[in-house]
């Protein structure tokens, strides 16, 4: 991709994204929408390659079928109430299709078998994109039309995605598919509190992003791909071991890091309005991932792995500079924890 077409797409996504969060109108709003999926496509297929041209093509059909259903929901809304504004939906059926079609768009259980298969099917940083600056706009949305919601339809899904998050990553070895299933948890926990609190939703997604994306720089700057990879990082980069170890620990929301504290809020929040058997099942499904992000660190951290491969070695490659961003978010993700009271 030549610089000009990169720079176009870049500012396509950038500025469609920044719209929604300043957008009232349901039309202007789905425009958005469509850009962001059409400048997306292409940075997925740039690869040339046939798993990346399946992938852009699963990507565009299934945000192509959400936008179409959320348009539908906007006129029909538009239909029954004489407006278009996004915080006056009140059609119920509108606003329930409304929620259908961003749930899918943000990969939220039962409408997540899209993301595992593109996560795979595009690089590293591409996927980081998708899973992180991706949900930006359909979650503003959400967050916009929250009070209109369906809670039992939210909480139903929030419960589903931690579940099917855990049970998808368990089978897994290739790392770019184990952390589209750990973005389903996460988007779980994102949505179990949106109806009520929308902005603990809002802390959680902030501090899933700060901790997805070292890791994820990590991997790029390490060039692994699955699991058995990540057992020689430390002869590669013990610094990058010690970063990835670090922020996996905190996704999987262990106390002393950052990552505890959104858990911690929302089953707090959760057994507040007196939903002890929604929480307790969440924090039941989510030990599942904590099962696979300590198998992670245990593997990249803990132990050398057999590598019988004939190819050449990890510390041999071209060394990468290590950006300054990694480590600032890889604080950030182990030391915020003693902000929480003050949230």
């Amino acid at each position: 991709m030549n610089l000009l077409s990169w720079l176009m797409t870049t500012t396509s996504i950038i500025l469609s994204t920044s719209l929604i969060t300043s957008t009232t109108h349901w039309l202007m709003t789905w425009v958005c929408l469509e850009i962001n999926t059409l400048s997306m496509t292409p940075i997925i297929s740039k690869q040339h390659h046939p798993r990346a041209t399946e992938a852009a093509t699963k990507y565009y059909l299934t945000q192509t079928m959400a936008s179409t259903a959320l348009l539908f929901a906007a006129t029909t809304n538009a239909l029954s109430t004489s407006n278009w504004e996004v915080h006056l939906t009140t059609e119920p059926t509108a606003t329930t299709i409304i929620t259908l079609a961003l749930m899918m768009k943000m990969a939220a259980a039962p409408f997540h078998f899209w993301l595992p298969e593109v996560s795979q099917g595009t690089t590293t940083l591409t996927t980081l994109t998708i899973l992180t600056w991706q949900k930006i706009a359909p979650l503003t949305i959400l967050l916009t039309t929250h009070n209109k919601a369906n809670t039992t339809l939210m909480l139903t899904s929030a419960i589903l995605s931690v579940a099917v998050g855990g049970l998808g990553g368990l089978n897994q070895t290739q790392l770019r598919k184990l952390m589209a299933f750990s973005s389903i948890a996460h988007t779980g926990w994102i949505l179990a509190t949106l109806t009520m609190a929308p902005n603990i939703s809002a802390l959680t997604f902030m501090i899933y992003t700060m901790s997805t994306t070292p890791a994820f720089l990590s991997i790029g700057l390490s060039t692994t791909t699955t699991v058995k990879d990540i057992g020689t990082m430390w002869t590669y980069s013990p610094y990058l071991m010690m970063v990835l170890s670090t922020t996996i620990l905190s996704l999987g929301g262990l106390p002393p890091l950052t990552g505890f504290m959104p858990k911690w809020l929302i089953l707090n929040k959760m057994i507040h309005l007196n939903m002890t058997i929604e929480a307790i099942t969440m924090a039941t499904a989510s030990l599942l991932s904590l099962y696979i992000y300590m198998r992670l660190v245990y593997t990249s951290s803990m132990t050398l792995m057999p590598h019988t491969t004939t190819m050449t070695m990890k510390w041999r490659t071209a060394h990468k500079k290590h950006p300054l961003a990694t480590s600032l978010l890889t604080m950030m993700t182990a030391l915020l924890l003693p902000l929480s009271p003050n949230m």
